[in-house]
């Protein structure tokens, strides 16, 4: 039907006056811009998304510092081929437990039936290590007695005392705790033994040693391992964990107080749940459902909580230079290495599936030859281990690995559902010291790059070389093409490589960016129509309702905020009707004195789409 008049407003047709008609979008303008920054470091990597703004996502060879203010190339890593580990065919394996211990002053590494020592605490250089006994039978754990060293064999053998130098037993030589008795985990405690018999049919009793004779202790289901927390031993059954303190009385041959269960966690799932039972910064961790975990006392999440990395299998942990450290193999078979600080986890090893040995039973060394940690290969019939210095001693015994990446999470602005075209991006590091070897001639090369994909692809943005170590202030930006990184996610990455004993620290990461909105898409119309007595249409006739009227009406939807349809000028060609709200409105009435007889004026509207 053809339309009478210029446009319709809920069903009274309207004149436009020449002039005045302008159709336009509405809604917020597109290309908003802003930026991200990066510059807090405290709660390590493992974070995919960017929530927390401390954390970030997996790279290996950087960990925090000026408490998590910054971060830099960290640790330093060396490997080295063992020909002590190696003269005596000793190969490690994923499948058999290797215990170490420091004991008064060296560390001891078990492998198979071979025992061997490090070089002393106080060495100031690392040297391979040595055999010192062959046992009988395979060693499945080593703990501290009385100055020397308890050597477990499960079931194969009774229980050896290795003399260390500082207890009963002469150095160098063995003797047997008891005739008959047999264990295959144990810890040193309160100067005597506390350890899991191994018997078939007796893998839930705890037996401790009294200074005269054996006590013995029922738990609830076989025990899988054990640890010290707290000041007490902590005991994981496959189905509880227990606690044991108090002390022995050697007249009567018992031990003074029993094991108390403080939580019950159900039937154990796999076979290397409780790798490890460590208690680290007061808290009690362990592997369990393929994952790091915490016992947390209190709350409604009582019990063990997720706090670390995960994957299929874990290979052992220990404590070294104040960190908790755990060698794993990751869902797609990667061998990787964490240290975890209590506040967050940085990767310190990563080998791809296929690309190189899984690292396994990592060691304690107790700062040996200035060396803190060493994780064994599997297989490695060359005894090839991997030597780390987790602290810093002096501009020679640094803690600078040769290269080291930080990588940020996903970052998206805090709009994940927007697309971003990402425009510059910029690095800036700063130290308030001296920090490295202020002597050095090293030139380390920094390289910024990013990752529109998820971290599948990085593409390089900018690169430096820094020559001068005692440089404290360095900024590294740059512009991005356009069309060059669009996304709703991008990954930032600072690559350190060429370092020796100096490196600059990294103390913030940016990004520039301006939003691709996508507003509602919707109309305004401006513009203005007659309100007169009589006024002509397009056809000639005159309008049906007075001036007076035809303003009333719009006063009063205005007024009332209500959605009326809305024809506009080509409704004859589109038949389109559309749902409106007015949003502005103002009359002119050119001849005020007759308003009261006719109407005759013009009004001013702004219309919305809704």
């Amino acid at each position: 039907m053809t339309q009478a008049t210029d446009v319709s407003i809920d069903g009274a047709g309207y004149m436009v006056a020449p002039g005045t008609y302008q159709r336009t979008q509405d809604g917020a303008p597109e290309g908003r811009t802003g930026r991200i920054v990066v510059r807090d470091f405290f709660g390590g990597q493992r974070r995919a998304v960017q929530l927390e703004r401390d954390r970030s996502w997996d790279s290996v060879g950087v960990g925090p510092c000026y408490g998590g203010q910054g971060v830099e190339p960290w640790p330093f890593a060396t490997v080295d081929t063992d020909l002590g580990l190696n003269g005596a065919a000793a190969v490690p394996g994923a499948g058999q437990r290797c215990p170490s211990l420091v004991v008064e002053d060296r560390a001891y590494l078990a492998v198979g039936t071979k025992l061997f020592r490090s070089v002393l605490l106080s060495a100031s250089a690392w040297a391979d290590f040595a055999l010192v006994y062959t046992a009988p039978a395979t060693i499945t754990d080593l703990a501290y007695y009385r100055g020397d060293l308890a050597v477990l064999m499960g079931n194969a053998a009774d229980i050896r005392i290795f003399g260390t130098g500082f207890g009963a037993v002469a150095a160098g030589t063995t003797a047997v705790l008891q005739v008959g008795e047999k264990g295959r985990l144990g810890v040193g405690y309160a100067n005597r033994l506390v350890y899991a018999d191994p018997a078939p049919g007796q893998t839930d009793q705890l037996r401790m040693t009294t200074g005269g004779g054996i006590d013995t202790r029922q738990l609830d289901a076989p025990i899988v391992r054990m640890g010290l927390w707290q000041g007490k031993i902590a005991i994981a059954t496959r189905a509880s964990l227990w606690t044991l303190g108090g002390r022995s009385d050697p007249a009567t041959a018992t031990w003074v107080s029993d094991p108390a269960p403080f939580f019950t966690h159900g039937v154990w799932s796999a076979d290397d749940d409780f790798a490890f039972l460590l208690g680290f910064g007061g808290r009690l961790y362990t592997w369990l459902a393929n994952q790091v975990m915490l016992y947390h006392p209190e709350g409604d999440r009582a019990g063990w909580r997720a706090a670390g990395p995960g994957g299929q299998t874990c290979h052992g942990a220990t404590i070294a230079a104040g960190y908790l450290v755990v060698c794993l193999t990751t869902r797609l078979g990667d061998t990787e290495t964490w240290a975890g600080d209590g506040s967050g986890w940085w990767l310190i090893h990563r080998a791809a599936l296929g690309t190189g040995a899984t690292r396994i039973w990592p060691l304690h060394t107790g700062g040996a030859g200035n060396v803190d940690l060493v994780t064994l290969r599997d297989g490695s019939a060359a005894a090839t281990v991997d030597l780390y210095r987790l602290l810093w001693r002096s501009p020679t015994e640094q803690t600078y690995p040769a290269s080291g990446a930080f990588r940020t999470s996903l970052l998206d602005a805090g709009e994940r559902d927007k697309t971003k075209a990402w425009r510059k991006l910029g690095a800036v590091f700063a130290v308030p010291e001296a920090r490295g070897n202020q002597a050095s001639a090293d030139a380390v090369t920094l390289t910024l790059a990013y990752s529109v994909d998820g971290g599948k692809t990085f593409a390089n943005a900018a690169s430096t070389v820094v020559a001068d170590p005692t440089r404290r202030v360095l900024e590294l930006d740059a512009a991005l093409a356009n069309n060059a990184a669009a996304s709703r996610t991008i990954q930032l990455r600072l690559t350190w490589s060429s370092v020796s004993d100096w490196a600059p620290v990294l103390t913030g990461l940016w990004a520039e960016y301006e939003l691709l909105d996508a507003p509602a898409r919707r109309r305004r119309w401006r513009f203005k129509v007659h309100a007169r007595d009589a006024a002509a249409q397009r056809d000639g006739a005159p309008a049906p309702r007075t001036g007076r009227q035809l303003a009333a009406d719009l006063w009063a939807a205005w007024r009332a905020g209500a959605t009326v349809p809305f024809q506009d000028l080509d409704f004859d060609a589109t038949a389109e009707t559309v749902q409106t709200r007015i949003v502005g409105i103002a009359e002119d009435v050119p001849k005020p004195a007759d308003g009261a007889r006719w109407g005759e004026s013009v009004v001013a509207l702004t219309l919305v789409e809704v």
